[in-house]
């Protein structure tokens, strides 16, 4: 199974994610290489890629790489417990 592609990469890459919003390649590509966007900086990018036309939630931002797989798939507490262990 192949990941769904980055936040960066669905904004053309980190040149173009940069322009969208308004920052510098070099801070963009720090975010990128540290696998997430500070918290300070989402709701613009949310705000700015929205406007760019390219689908996004805030779970993009927060994961822009995608969910974690050990957080992929949330259990309720109360569900039976052969279904938690999955």
């Amino acid at each position: 199974m192949t990941a769904p592609p980055s936040l960066f990469d669905r904004c053309g890459g980190t040149r173009a994610m940069a322009e969208i919003l308004g920052e510098a390649p070099s801070t963009v590509q720090s975010w990128k290489s540290a696998r997430r966007i500070p918290a300070g900086k989402q709701p613009d990018v949310i705000e700015r890629v929205g406007k760019a036309g390219i689908p996004i939630t805030a779970e993009d931002v927060v994961w822009p790489f995608g969910r974690p797989a050990a957080i992929a798939r949330p259990v309720a507490a109360d569900a039976p417990s052969e279904e938690r262990a999955a």
